[in-house]
């Protein structure tokens, strides 16, 4: 196995999309062979150490740059996270645990619709492609770690980007801090107590959030 260097990677994922046909496919090609050489625990131990502890969702974008932004998702157990969008594609590299994508498209009436779920394990490898509408869960009771890329920089696409309300499917405009909110309101309305005391312990300042929603 061979070290991971976050920064290293960033620029052979970018040169990989800029010299492939298809960027998303040549991007979910470098990762899945970053992965294979590499090893999932050397490329946790690489983002664990570039991110603070106790960090907010935001904090967990690694490198940003206008071509890529690669987001370590640690995903708590129980976690759910709200209904987004990306308006970019998406490559999912699972670390560890697991993750369920679940799908979504618009219903005739302009609400949402579960279309489909997709799981991806330990050592898989997931494109998806930029229309995609979906939310993530860690159905288990361990923490599910991956790393995320995006083609191109989240922090000029977010105006771009839409949530959707868990309860009406509501289109809204996307944030971090709104991003927390409907994913705590996700949990919350499961009744997923679990996901959100996870959420607590790897997250503090989700606790002021989760707060607002008691009964």
């Amino acid at each position: 196995m061979t070290s991971f260097s976050i920064e290293d990677f960033a620029a052979g994922c970018k040169r990989a999309m800029v010299e492939g046909n298809n960027g998303r496919e040549a991007a979910g090609a470098y990762l899945a062979d970053a992965v294979a050489r590499c090893g999932t625990s050397e490329i946790i131990r690489a983002l664990e150490a570039a991110v603070p502890p106790g960090a907010s969702i935001g904090e967990l974008i690694v490198h940003a740059s206008p071509e890529l932004t690669m987001l370590y998702a640690r995903a708590p157990a129980r976690f759910q996270s709200g209904i987004h969008n990306h308006t970019v594609c998406a490559v999912i590299a699972q670390l560890e645990g697991e993750e369920v994508n679940h799908i979504f498209e618009p219903s005739a009436d302009g609400s949402l619709q579960e279309v489909r779920a997709i799981t991806v394990r330990a050592g898989d490898v997931l494109t998806l492609d930029k229309d995609v509408i979906h939310c993530i869960e860690n159905s288990s009771d361990q923490p599910a770690h991956a790393l995320h890329l995006y083609k191109g920089d989240f922090g000029a696409l977010s105006d771009r980007r839409s949530l959707w309300s868990w309860e009406d499917h509501q289109q809204k405009p996307f944030s971090f801090p709104a991003l927390l909110t409907e994913s705590v309101t996700a949990m919350h309305q499961s009744g997923n107590r679990a996901g959100l005391q996870a959420l607590v312990q790897a997250m503090p300042a989700s606790k002021a959030v989760i707060d607002t929603l008691r009964d």
